[in-house]
C-alpha cells in the first residue's frame, strides 16, 4: 500500500508547513500507515487567512457574477463525480467506513454543490420603490468575508460540503481545517476546485491539530465567520473564543436522536430504518437514531425481529463492498464505546444482542464493534442521555402519544428525530412537537439539499443546506437614497 503525503493547500498550490513536520494516519481497520498530513501551526493559518483576506478585500471573487460562480461550482461537482472512486477510497480508508457508503457520500457532496450553484444565480435583494417620489430603499446582500471551516472526522466530505459550496456561492473565500485524522479528501478536492476554475486563494486548506490550527483559526481577527461541526463541548469553546472579536459562529453539534415507532406503522420498513439509523458509519453519526422509542403493544415482537436483522449485518474491512459496518475511528474511541456498554449493564439495562469487540475473521488489528441492542432502558440511564457515537441502540417503550413525545424530547440535544406511523394526522401533530431541527417521517437520515439542517438546544445554532446556508455567509445592507431634492433639515434617523 502506497502512503499518501500532503502539504497544506494555500493560494492555489501546495504549501510546505512552517514546522516541516507531518502527522501520520494509520488505518483504524488494519493498522497500516495510510497518509501523512502537514502538521500546521498558527503561522500556517496566518498565511492562509492573509491570502484569503487580501483576496476578499480586492473583490476578486465576490465581484465575480453569481452566474459565473455557479458555473465554476457546477464544474467542481462534475470533477467530484469524475473522481468519486478515488475520493471514496480515501474516505473509507481514513474513516474506516464501508466503501459503498463512502461512495454515496461523495456523490451527495456533488449534489449539494450543484444545488449551491443554483443559489449563486439567485442572490436576491429588495427595492422599496413606493415610499414617495423622493425616496428609494435598497436591501442588498454581500459576501461576509473570510470563512473558517472546521470539519470533523466522521463525515469529512459531507460535513465540509454542507458548508463549502454555499460559502463559495455567496462569494466568500474559505480556510478549511479538516480533522487531522481524515484530511485526505479535503486536500484532494482543493485540487479539483482549482481544476474547475476557482481562483487561487479562494479555497485554502491547513491541516493539523485543533490546539494548533483550530485555535488560531477561531481567534483570527480577519476571519469573519467560523463554521464548526463537532462535539457540543468543543462548540461551546469555539463560541466563547469567537465572542472576543464578535466573530459570527455557526455550530452543528451533538445529538441523541430518537426513532419513535408507533404500533400502526409499517413495521417492516421501520425495522430497516431503525437498524440503518444506528449502524450507519458505525454509529459515528451526530443524527444517529440511537434511541428506539417503541409502542409497548408491539415492542417484544419488533425487538425480536430487529435482533434477527442485526445478526445479518456484515462487519468487516472497509474496502469490501459487502460490508455494512467498518471500524471505529481509533482505539481510544473503541474503549469509550465499550465502556458505555458496561455502564449500561451496571445500570440495569438488558443486553439482548452484541456488546463486544469483534476480532474474528481477520479483524483483530482493527477497532470493530457490531450492532448492540439494549432493552429495558430508562430515561435516567446514561445510554439514553449521552452521545455514545457507536452502534449502540437503547430501547424504551411507551403507551401513549404524549409519553412518546415526552421521551423523545427528554434530552439536552435537538438535532434530529424520526417517527413511524401510517396515520398522517399523527405524523404531522407529533413532528410539530418534536424539539429537533429535522424530523424524518417513515424514513431515517434521508433528506433533500433544499432542506436546512441544524439543531435545537445543545445541538447548536445556524443552518446548513437550503437557502439558509447561503444566508449564513451573506451580510445584509440597507441603502436609503434621497432623490431629486435636498434633504430636510431634521431627517428621520436611526439610533
Amino acid at each position: 500500500m502506497s502512503v499518501r503525503q500532503y502539504n497544506h493547500w494555500i493560494n492555489g498550490a501546495e504549501y510546505v508547513p512552517a514546522s516541516a513536520q507531518y502527522l501520520e494516519r494509520t488505518s483504524p481497520a488494519h493498522g497500516e500507515l495510510l497518509a501523512k498530513f502537514a502538521a500546521g501551526t498558527a503561522a500556517d493559518v496566518d498565511a492562509a487567512v492573509k491570502i484569503a483576506s487580501d483576496l476578499h478585500k480586492s473583490g476578486a471573487w465576490s465581484s465575480v457574477p453569481g452566474s459565473e460562480r455557479g458555473k465554476i461550482l457546477n464544474a467542481f461537482a462534475d470533477l467530484i463525480v469524475r473522481d468519486a472512486d478515488r475520493l471514496a477510497l480515501i474516505e473509507a480508508e481514513e474513516v474506516g467506513k464501508p466503501i459503498t457508503y463512502a461512495k454515496g457520500e461523495v456523490l451527495w457532496s456533488a449534489e449539494l454543490t450543484r444545488y449551491a450553484a443554483s443559489l449563486a444565480w439567485n442572490i436576491q435583494g429588495e427595492a422599496y420603490t413606493h415610499a414617495g417620489e423622493d425616496k428609494l430603499g435598497l436591501v442588498t446582500r454581500e459576501a461576509r468575508g473570510v470563512v473558517g471551516m472546521i470539519v470533523p472526522w466522521n463525515f469529512p466530505m459531507v460535513c465540509l460540503f454542507q458548508k463549502l459550496p454555499y460559502a463559495l456561492a455567496a462569494g466568500c473565500p474559505v480556510v478549511i481545517k479538516p480533522s487531522e485524522l481524515t484530511s485526505g479528501t479535503a486536500l484532494e478536492i482543493a485540487r479539483l476546485a482549482a481544476e474547475a476554475g476557482l481562483p487561487a486563494g479562494v479555497l485554502n486548506v491547513v491541516t493539523g491539530t485543533g490546539s494548533q490550527v483550530g485555535e488560531r483559526l477561531t481567534r483570527h481577527p480577519e476571519v469573519s465567520t467560523v463554521s464548526f461541526t463537532g462535539s457540543t463541548r468543543v462548540g461551546k469553546q469555539i463560541a466563547a473564543s469567537a465572542a472576543t472579536d464578535l466573530t459570527r459562529v455557526a455550530l452543528e453539534l451533538g445529538g441523541k436522536a430518537a426513532n419513535v415507532v408507533f404500533a400502526d406503522a409499517d413495521l417492516d420498513a421501520a425495522l430497516d430504518g431503525v437498524l440503518f439509523g444506528v449502524i450507519l458509519n458505525q454509529g459515528e453519526e451526530c443524527v444517529a437514531g440511537t434511541r428506539l422509542l417503541i409502542e409497548e403493544s408491539v415492542a417484544d415482537e419488533f425487538v425480536a425481529k430487529l435482533v434477527e436483522r442485526a445478526k445479518k449485518v456484515v462487519i468487516g474491512l472497509p474496502l469490501d463492498e459487502k460490508v455494512q459496518i467498518g471500524a471505529l475511528i481509533h482505539g481510544q474511541h473503541l474503549e469509550s464505546v465499550l465502556n458505555y456498554i458496561e455502564i449500561a449493564k451496571q445500570e440495569g439495562a438488558k443486553l439482548v444482542y452484541g456488546g463486544e469487540r469483534i476480532t474474528a475473521n481477520g479483524l483483530d488489528k482493527g477497532f470493530f464493534v457490531g450492532p448492540t441492542i439494549f432493552t429495558e432502558v430508562k430515561p435516567e440511564h446514561r445510554i439514553f442521555r449521552e452521545e455514545i457515537f457507536g452502534p449502540v441502540l437503547s430501547v424504551t417503550t411507551f403507551q401513549t402519544t404524549e409519553q412518546a413525545i415526552a421521551l423523545a424530547n427528554d434530552t439536552e440535544y435537538g438535532l434530529g428525530n424520526g417517527l413511524w406511523t401510517k396515520d398522517v394526522d399523527k405524523a404531522i401533530q407529533v413532528s410539530r412537537k418534536l424539539q429537533s431541527g429535522t424530523v424524518f417521517v417513515n424514513t431515517f437520515l434521508e433528506t433533500l439539499p433544499q432542506l436546512p439542517f441544524g439543531g435545537f438546544k445543545q445541538s447548536g445554532y445556524g443552518r446548513e443546506n437550503g437557502v439558509d446556508s447561503l444566508n449564513e455567509y451573506l451580510e445584509v445592507k440597507s441603502t436609503f437614497i434621497k432623490l431629486g431634492q435636498r434633504a430636510p433639515v431634521l431627517p428621520n434617523t436611526v439610533a
